[in-house]
């Protein structure tokens, strides 16, 4: 739920005016005044008076709120934020998807076109269906940007309704329209309290931090700490993603304390925030900079096992794979790293940048390197292009030096040295860091490794132990039997084969039988099955 107004007095009183309204209406059966009042009251409404409007709305018959997209929308939003019930809001919102596509609602004025659009957009993005968002919201923008001022006008909260555009643009997956409707919004805000515009400065803010353009997301910050804005606005909802940039930027530096503080000063229900994902990520990279890897998956897991069933869906489990699978390398895990990495990424650059850096902690210098080619010109934020520069780099200074590892050296460290970032090399094995830095050093780049405390988060793989893919494929025929015949049978391979591969497997888990086999297997992920 937005919370930039709650508790300023000018916004209260205008809630109020439209709380009466909507009470007058529904009172009166009057569905098209009822609608009417939400309009005009839309955000005062959702702020200030939640409970009041939930309990009047409930009122509204199935038909009524069958065609006005807007009533159905303001319950489901209102729901969607009780962690405990937020399913019954989906079904709201589900019931506003259907309003809104209604012919009805194609003849109404500009103004009113852009509130059901909007409506629309975020009701696809909350029921899980955000990639259906981009059509309404583009249809939003276009109109929205079409509006005279009086129609403007009319609208009340600009800022806010390019917000939540830009957010449901941000969660389809087109960061780019997303980051142009957030400067939109930014850009009619006031410049004195109070603003409304917070929360696309927040989002700015955030994003640029996490796709490691550190200098933009500075600036943002910078601005967010020093402008026309509340400390409520930057510790509720609205201002979640400052709060991650900021923590970002600190751990970047490795200012553990500093991130800590920025993630305790957030104030909202974790069982219904959307922006739980980057909530979570960030805080498990806290840990895993604090040193405490174990602690770090523990508590992602715990996070989307709270979810419940959107954390197990594709999207989610693609966002949260990349530190999941850094998770398991950071305890020594590259096999479970692979298997994350397989079941649940997406194909696409960052699968094969993944990849690569399971490889990098593999020893597998070759398929790295194959990994990294695929990733050429695709990779699209100055995180993945430095995490994939340091990369190539440590796989290279593994080899005999060539003109082309002093390349990738200059150009990792010209990207940190531009970006700020650090973490990018941070995340290579301990071996693998110190011969980056002394090459960064030998580059005239020295400073990027000095600047900050900078450790290895990686432990050095012990590539002897790690289990090759026909070990893997043994001991996912084990769970099911003991049978050397069976598992050979199942394999199409000699039952010689099976047990030299048997005596391998159980050397590197550390065991002596089949149970214990399947113990430590299934602690380490390695059995879960590829999808």
């Amino acid at each position: 739920m937005d919370d930039e107004f709650t508790g300023m007095p000018d916004r209260s009183q205008a809630g109020r005016s439209a709380l009466a309204q909507l009470k007058e209406a529904v009172d009166a059966d009057d569905w098209d005044a009822a609608n009417r009042a939400v309009c005009a009251g839309w955000f005062e409404l959702m702020t200030e008076h939640g409970e009041a409007v939930r309990v009047l709305l409930e009122r509204a018959p199935g038909h009524a709120l069958r065609t006005h997209p807007l009533l159905a929308m303001m319950l489901g939003l209102i729901y969607n934020t009780h962690g405990f019930h937020r399913l019954r809001g989906l079904r709201y919102l589900v019931t506003a998807v259907r309003a809104a596509q209604a012919p009805r609602s194609m003849t109404v004025s500009g103004a009113d076109r852009v509130l059901i659009r909007s409506a629309e957009a975020t009701a696809f993005r909350l029921i899980g269906r955000p990639r259906l968002s981009i059509g309404p919201a583009h249809a939003a923008v276009s109109e929205l940007d079409r509006l005279d001022d009086e129609e403007r006008e009319s609208l009340g909260e600009l800022p806010r309704l390019y917000g939540q555009l830009g957010i449901s643009f941000y969660y389809a997956g087109e960061v780019d329209d997303a980051m142009d409707t957030f400067a939109k919004g930014l850009a009619v805000s006031p410049t004195t309290p109070p603003s409304s515009g917070f929360g696309n400065l927040a989002m700015l803010a955030g994003v640029h931090a996490l796709q490691g353009d550190l200098p933009e997301a500075a600036a943002h910050i910078d601005y967010a700490r020093t402008g026309p804005w509340t400390d409520r606005q930057r510790r509720m909802y609205t201002g979640t993603f400052y709060r991650l940039a900021e923590a970002t930027l600190a751990l970047e530096r490795f200012d553990t304390a500093a991130a800590r503080t920025h993630l305790e000063a957030m104030e909202h229900d974790r069982r219904s925030i959307e922006h739980w994902i980057a909530e979570a990520e960030v805080t498990a990279l806290l840990e895993l900079v604090e040193g405490r890897p174990g602690e770090a998956l523990a508590g992602l897991e715990a996070y989307a096992s709270m979810r419940g069933a959107e954390s197990r869906t594709a999207a989610a489990r693609n966002r949260l794979a990349r530190t999941r699978s850094i998770l398991q390398l950071a305890l020594g895990n590259p096999d479970a790293a692979g298997v994350i990495v397989e079941r649940d990424t997406v194909a696409g650059p960052e699968r094969h940048l993944a990849r690569a850096r399971v490889g990098l902690s593999l020893g597998k210098n070759g398929s790295t390197l194959s990994e990294l080619r695929a990733t050429a010109g695709h990779l699209r934020t100055a995180r993945s292009s430095a995490e994939a520069a340091a990369l190539e780099a440590a796989v290279l200074l593994r080899l005999s030096p060539t003109s082309r590892t002093r390349g990738v050296v200059q150009h990792l460290g010209a990207l940190l040295d531009k970006t700020r970032q650090r973490l990018a090399i941070a995340l290579l094995p301990g071996d693998d860091l110190d011969r980056v830095a002394a090459a960064l050093d030998e580059a005239g780049y020295g400073h990027v490794t000095t600047d900050v405390p900078l450790r290895s988060l990686l432990p050095v793989a012990e590539a002897d132990l790690q289990l090759t893919d026909r070990e893997l494929a043994v001991l996912g025929q084990l769970m099911g039997t003991g049978s050397v015949s069976e598992i050979a049978s199942a394999l199409v391979v000699s039952a010689n084969t099976v047990k030299t591969q048997l005596r391998s497997v159980y050397r590197k888990l550390g065991v002596r039988n089949r149970e214990d086999a399947i113990a430590v297997a299934l602690n380490r992920h390695l059995l879960v099955e590829r999808e």
